[in-house]
């Protein structure tokens, strides 16, 4: 009867413990953490030149916007606005001479047209990592471009003065490489092409034309 008893307690307690050690380790599987992503704020600007048959100018922009990176993944995406500024200054002279005896009479006649072009657009950046500090990065934008056009005509006779305005449709896509000095410092440099609508019943200068550019960002 003793051994009958003793011989049932302990497949109790075998049972028990083995059923604890199944719990255990059930217990120490964790299920795996998904990816963390998060928004993070930047701004910057850049310095480059229109180079085209139609503008050879420079243009300056500013932009302000939010990146998202996920913790492990090597590429990112942004949203930004953006803001920026080229004009252009022509100026042609003409002289006619006018017969009179016994002197002729020269009448000079200076005309300046002076163009200013303020493109705003919202822009999307995808963005990769080349190297330990090299990324590469590609994207588009859209929005409109603002005008301003003086025209000015003086001469001997007396000068005149008039101005204009429009709005039309801007774009462009981009690419380019970024080189990162620190964890919140970065510079880059791309090339643009520019799509732009025509303006003030005329072809628009900036249509198909490329941008270059160099610039600096800084990561909060």
């Amino acid at each position: 009867m003793k051994l009958t008893t003793l011989a049932t307690i302990t497949g109790l307690a075998l049972a028990a413990t083995a059923q604890a050690g199944e719990e255990a380790s059930a217990k120490q599987v964790i299920a795996p953490i998904a990816a963390l992503c998060d928004w993070s704020w930047f701004a910057g600007g850049s310095v480059g030149v229109i180079d085209g048959d139609d503008w050879d100018e420079d243009i300056y922009t500013l932009h302000i916007g939010k990146e998202r990176k996920c913790a492990g993944d090597k590429c990112s995406q942004a949203i930004y606005l953006e803001v920026g500024f080229t004009e252009s200054d022509f100026r042609d002279v003409d002289s006619v001479s006018s017969p009179a005896e016994p002197d002729p009479i020269i009448t000079t006649t200076s005309i300046t047209t002076d163009i200013e072009i303020i493109p705003i657009t919202l822009n999307y950046k995808y963005e990769c990592e080349l190297s330990n500090k090299l990324n590469w990065y590609a994207g588009a934008g859209a929005g409109i471009a603002l005008v301003d056009v003086d025209f000015e005509e003086s001469s001997s006779n007396g000068s005149i003065s008039e101005s204009d305005d429009d709005t039309a449709f801007y774009g462009h896509i981009f690419a380019g490489l970024v080189y990162n000095l620190s964890d919140t410092i970065e510079v880059f440099g791309g090339a643009r092409l520019i799509l732009m609508d025509d303006v003030l019943g005329g072809d628009s200068p900036l249509d198909e034309e490329v941008h270059y550019e160099l610039g600096a960002r800084y990561n909060f």
